[in-house]
């Protein structure tokens, strides 16, 4: 399985999703079944991050990936995506997230961006969570 599911903390509220291997867009799909069980049972913020040293499939990305980020976008539990691997993989799947985001118009609020490290995203949901608590606490 290319697209190995992890919960990274003992709370639940990060999915890791690390990717190895020879990777397809119909495993990428079951993934994206399994992302969006878990924000369909939760009550709470759960971020994504894709670990990823392979890169996208092959073939057209943009059908695949409009769908599964308009299917994760519908619930509110989502909170960040983001992904991390190095320059050279993250290119051409930054580019074409980029393109997609714009051609379909999608919002790109979740959007956590593309880093190096696993420390890059943590740090960067936690500034995230550190602002929602933020703005809940002058509501």
């Amino acid at each position: 399985m290319p697209y190995i599911f992890n919960w990274h903390d003992p709370e639940h509220t990060i999915i890791r999703v690390d990717i190895v291997g020879q990777v397809s867009w119909e495993e990428y799909s079951i993934l994206v079944d399994r992302v969006v069980d878990e924000l369909a049972k939760a009550n709470h913020r759960i971020d994504v991050i894709y670990n990823d040293s392979v890169g996208m499939p092959k073939g057209n990305p943009m059908p695949h990936l409009k769908a599964s980020t308009a299917r994760m976008i519908a619930y509110k539990s989502l909170g960040l995506i983001c992904s991390v691997s190095s320059r050279s993989v993250s290119s051409f799947t930054k580019l074409m997230i980029d393109i997609m985001m714009r051609a379909y118009q999608i919002d790109n609020s979740r959007s956590g961006g593309f880093v190096t490290t696993m420390d890059e995203a943590l740090a960067i949901i936690e500034k995230s969570r550190a602002k929602d608590k933020v703005v809940v606490a002058n509501s």
